[in-house]
């Protein structure tokens, strides 16, 4: 039944007890103590499906807990020191800047020394102290580095390899030592021996009673004995 709602507003009477009466006013005063009950005219409009109300009463609590979250972030904001964060990003940017220079310096020095120490090894010193006095002088003039190769350079060791002061620290090889005939040191290889015999030939007679073969240079070819 559309009333039943009503039912508990009067009570469950006991065994052999009547239903409670109730007179308007107490009737009105029951209504308005359950939170539950609603009732309103409905032919003057005040009526809303179950639906639209509990659809409005959720959009309430979400503005409710919309103004909660606000208020807890202003306050959250009023807490802050702003300034403080303000210093603290600024402090962060500047390491971050500071520390990117520093690699890049780093990586330029050792892109710089590797490049010297192969520049360098195009040439040869007379010692190690030679090499780093020359090492020392080169790079006071800061050459530039482009594309691995010391613009000026060149130029500059030319110049120390000239000068009086400096030449010492060189190795210059002679491409122009005359050609050792010496056969010390030539292990195995063959030479070459005046002959001895020859019929008719420029390197003498043979032995007697024998006819040497025919040799017209004179000379005979020997291989040097293997030394022990």
């Amino acid at each position: 039944m559309a009333y039943e709602f009503l039912k508990k507003l009067f009570g469950t009477p006991k065994d052999g007890e009547e239903p409670k009466a109730m007179t308007y006013a107490e009737l009105e005063a029951a209504i308005d103590a359950d939170k539950k009950i609603q009732v309103v005219d409905v032919k003057a409009g005040g009526y809303v499906s179950k639906e639209k109300l509990d659809a409005k009463i959720t959009e309430l609590d979400g503005v409710k807990q919309q103004l909660s979250d606000a208020n807890t972030t202003i306050q959250s904001y009023k807490d802050m020191d702003i300034d403080g964060i303000k210093q603290s990003a600024k402090d962060w940017e500047t390491k971050y800047t500071q520390e990117t220079q520093k690699l890049t310096a780093q990586l330029a020095a050792q892109e710089r020394t590797h490049a010297l120490d192969m520049f360098m090894g195009g040439y040869k010193f007379s010692s190690k102290p030679a090499e780093n006095g020359v090492r020392a002088e080169f790079e006071k003039k800061n050459f530039t580095l482009e594309d691995g190769k010391f613009l000026g350079g060149d130029e500059f060791m030319k110049s120390l390899m000239e000068n009086d002061d400096y030449k010492g620290a060189f190795v210059i090889e002679d491409d122009n030592n005359p050609e050792d005939d010496s056969h010390e040191d030539e292990e195995g290889k063959p030479f070459f021996a005046r002959g001895v015999g020859g019929t008719g030939g420029a390197g003498g007679e043979g032995v007697k009673g024998k006819e040497a073969p025919f040799n017209p240079f004179g000379f005979n070819l020997i291989r040097q004995p293997d030394k022990n």
